[in-house]
C-alpha cells in the first residue's frame, strides 16, 4: 500500500492530508515536535483517531511513545549515528535503517521489510512515498514516518549541513 504525506505542510502549518496511490485522501496527520509531550495524531477523514506517537524525553535521541487504538504499541528511539540512522521500536520489534542526506529509510521486522518510506518530488524533498506492505502496519507505519521527517527537520536547522552558508564582509 502506497502512501504520500507533505512533509513540508506538516512541519509548518502542523497538519497534512496522507493520500493513497491514486491520490485520494486517506487519513489526517496533524501535531508538532520539538518540546516534551508534543504529538503527532492519525484520523480517518471523518476524524476519528487511530492513533497517536507522542514526545517523552527530550535530548539528542528524544524517546516517543506510539500509541494505536488508544494502547501503547511502542517506544521509538534513536541510536547513535551520524549520516545513517538507527532507530528501535520495542515492542513492534522493528529496526529502522534509514539516510538522512538521502531521506530514505527501510523498515524492518527480523529479516522481513515492514516498510520502506522515499523523499519524492520535486527537489526540495517534502513528499515521501511509505510503501507498508501490511495493512495491520499502516497506522504505526505513518505515525514512525512522522517521527523520521523530525529528524531530517532537526538536521537542516543546523547552518553547517545545510550547504548554503552565506559569508558577509560586514560592510
Amino acid at each position: 500500500m502506497l502512501y504520500y504525506i507533505d512533509a513540508q505542510a506538516l512541519h509548518e502549518s502542523g497538519v497534512t492530508v496522507v493520500k493513497d496511490d491514486q491520490s485520494k485522501p486517506a487519513f489526517i496527520l496533524n501535531g508538532r515536535h520539538g518540546l516534551a509531550n508534543d504529538t503527532f495524531n492519525l484520523h480517518t477523514i471523518s476524524g476519528q483517531e487511530l492513533g497517536e506517537i507522542r514526545q517523552k524525553t527530550m535530548g539528542m535521541s528524544p524517546r516517543y511513545d506510539l500509541t494505536l487504538n488508544g494502547q501503547k504499541a511502542g517506544s521509538v528511539k534513536k541510536m547513535l549515528g551520524v549520516w545513517h540512522e538507527f532507530v528501535f521500536v520495542t515492542d513492534l520489534n522493528w529496526l529502522i535503517f534509514g539516510n538522512l542526506l538521502a531521506n530514505e529509510y527501510h523498515i524492518y521486522h527480523g529479516v522481513k521489510t515492514v516498510t520502506t518510506i522515499a523523499a519524492v518530488g520535486a527537489a526540495t524533498s517534502t513528499t515521501f512515498k511509505i510503501d507498508i506492505l501490511d495493512p495491520r502496519n499502516v497506522h504505526a507505519g505513518l505515525l514512525v514516518a512522522a517521527v523520521l521527517d523530525r529528524w531530517r527537520f532537526v538536521h537542516l536547522t543546523n547552518p553547517l549541513t545545510r550547504g548554503n552558508l552565506a559569508y558577509t564582509t560586514g560592510t
